[in-house]
């Protein structure tokens, strides 16, 4: 009987679990990685959960005179999951260069090569012959036919490579000025793909648009440059002294205590030289452990300003932040400041959470992108440069803590950043932050539900899918929770996540549950429907029987947002009300908004800047 009961009790809880995602559509292949335990329907990891990881021993030489970049790599790979790798998938993103290569935008016809050069690739010690190798877009294959790589088991790759950077200052996240004085050097090595307990290795191609889905990695890579360069990176710089002259490797040391901004040196300092120690070459180290990528760059005569900021209140840890610039570059002279005061409000305020990595570099280059622990961002010139640094490092959390499949979802990571962005600025800078414009292109042919995977978008649907929308959602969600619940549920994603490949349903499963509520309702109009958000006055109403007005509010749209009035009455006075956006949980077409006793309502205006609405002409009432 106590045998007969206990089953019952399980399939009871079992029936609870899963009728939390009975609103929401579960995708077959989602399902199937409930039935086998690597995830849980509350949100959490399963208790079968794994990931695999690599570490890379890397060395790299850069001619900037060729724009040649040459590298060498020892990567040991380690196959956590519970299959059997017959083949082992490397990403090379510097094919989107090669010739009939895939890509969401034209480029250059001068930068289009051969792509990356593979000059020796091996598994195990044995030589993988070319005509092995199977290549297409930007993957390359390799079979390892006699060795397949078992369960909890690792094979050490060794590759050695070429290619020449793009010439064309304006290609999509590298940079190269035609003098060679600068780089921002990204997706530069073969790199092993993810293979996950969702789809097996990762399928979609680099094509410039949809951007990261890497494991988790350790880094150790030696950067060699000619005398008079200097070299930034991922991670933390291990030989300072081997290359900085004392004077200026004091700056370096005191700037990772200081709470001012310290010049390390300016491009003055260079010309005058002083700022190496007299080498034929500087070779620098750099390491960096469990992140998704690692990116680099050199100048012989960009300016480097350093500070440091506290970013755990409990153990006092700091980071260093660092500004890279041209010296026309007007606005980078704030850059770090803002950069290391984004961060401490990034950790203490939204997303409230400990910013996990020991460094970030803002490097004056020709983009606005993210990598771990750098960003590619072009300078902002008479506009103010808050949002753009905000946004860039902001990223630092989704995709490179939270390890966002940004090619499948990329609004588990942009529609944050936008989020964080906006709110940032508005704090920082008091500038409006980047509201990203919604409610403009809402409802349209081009706006289409996040849920769409984003490697099947191109722009402006790929741009709304991604930032547009879930940041209007995520808004709304911060207004529908309230700061101390939405922050909590926040800390709980985080904590379950950091580390780990978090899927939309992990998301939602989670913040239901830490909010204490089933949020489906929520998310289902916003990520998974059709649709657009548009409230309407209907008009001002006189109850006779309470000795008021009130506002008649229609629900044109089916996304709920909250409901925001500015009142003015005839006596010369105004009131505003506010109902979150829950106030249309139920599913009603209309609400009233009841007024003062007494008073007679002269104007109404509906709506706010950060309230989507796709059409604003009903937004206004007047007697």
């Amino acid at each position: 009987m106590l045998r007969f009961l206990n089953v019952c009790l399980l399939l009871v809880i079992t029936h609870s679990a899963l009728s939390a995602q009975n609103n929401l559509y579960l995708h077959r292949n989602i399902k199937n990685a409930y039935d086998k335990g690597t995830r849980s329907t509350d949100g959490r990891p399963g208790a079968n959960y794994w990931q695999n990881r690599a570490e890379y021993t890397m060395s790299v030489n850069l001619e900037p005179k060729k724009r040649l970049l040459s590298g060498q790599s020892t990567i040991t790979y380690f196959n956590n999951s519970p299959d059997t790798l017959k083949t082992i998938r490397l990403k090379l993103a510097h094919d989107l260069y090669r010739k009939n290569g895939q890509r969401a935008y034209d480029l250059s016809e001068k930068d289009i090569d051969e792509g990356v050069m593979i000059k020796s690739l091996s598994v195990g010690g044995k030589a993988i012959a070319a005509d092995k190798q199977r290549r297409g877009n930007t993957f390359l294959d390799v079979p390892l036919e006699g060795m397949p790589l078992l369960p909890k088991s690792s094979a050490q790759i060794q590759v050695s490579w070429s290619y020449v950077l793009p010439a064309d200052e304006g290609a999509p996240r590298e940079y190269a000025t035609a003098d060679g004085s600068v780089f921002f050097v990204p997706y530069w090595y073969p790199q092993v793909a993810v293979y996950d307990d969702l789809q097996g290795w990762a399928s979609a191609p680099y094509n410039g648009l949809q951007e990261f889905y890497n494991d988790f990695s350790d880094y150790d890579v030696t950067i060699t440059l000619p005398k008079g360069y200097m070299a930034w990176a991922t991670g933390e710089l291990q030989n300072p002294g081997d290359v900085l002259a004392p004077a200026v490797l004091d700056k370096w040391n005191k700037a990772h205590s200081a709470t001012e901004v310290v010049s390390i040196f300016t491009e003055e300092d260079l010309k005058k030289g002083g700022v190496f120690n007299k080498l034929k070459q500087h070779q620098f180290r750099f390491k960096a452990s469990s992140v998704p990528d690692f990116a680099f760059a050199a100048s012989n005569r960009y300016n480097w300003d350093a500070t440091s900021v506290v970013v755990d209140d409990k153990t006092g840890r700091r980071a260093f932040v660092s500004a890279v610039y041209d010296t026309k570059s007007k606005d980078y002279y704030k850059v770090c400041r803002i950069g290391a005061d984004a961060i401490r409000l990034m950790s203490t305020w939204l997303p409230g959470y400990p910013y996990p990595y020991p460094s970030m570099t803002v490097f004056n280059g020709n983009d606005g992108m993210e990598y771990p622990m750098m960003c590619n961002d072009a300078s902002t010139g008479d506009r103010d440069p808050t949002g753009l640094t905000a946004h860039e490092i902001s990223h630092t959390y989704f995709p490179f803590m939270m390890g966002i499949n940004e090619q499948n979802y990329a609004w588990m990571d942009e529609g944050w950043a936008s989020f964080f962005d906006l709110n940032l600025t508005d704090s920082l800078s008091g500038a409006r932050g980047n509201s990203r414009g919604y409610g403009f292109f809402a409802g349209t042919e081009s706006d289409v539900p996040p849920m769409v995977q984003s490697r099947f978008l191109s722009s402006p649907a790929y741009r709304g899918a991604s930032y547009s929308r879930p940041q209007a959602a995520y808004l709304g969600l911060l207004d529908l929770l309230g700061y101390e619940t939405f922050h909590g549920c926040m800390v709980e994603y985080m904590d379950r996540w950091k580390g780990k490949h978090p899927m939309p349903y992990d998301f939602f499963n989670t913040w239901n549950q830490a909010s204490g509520q089933n949020l489906d309702w929520y998310w289902k109009p916003w990520f998974f429907e059709w649709g657009y958000p548009d409230l309407g006055i209907q008009g001002v109403v006189t109850d006779e029987s309470a000795g008021r007005q009130y506002v008649h509010v229609e629900r044109v749209g089916t996304q709920p947002v909250p409901v925001h009035l500015e009142v003015e009455y005839t006596d010369g006075s105004k009131e505003a009300f506010h109902q979150k956006s829950d106030v249309w949980r139920d599913g009603k077409s209309s609400m009233r908004v009841y007024c003062a006793v007494g008073k007679t309502v002269k104007s109404v205006t509906l709506g706010g800047r950060l309230i989507p609405d796709a059409d604003r002409k009903n937004n206004n009432w007047k007697l």
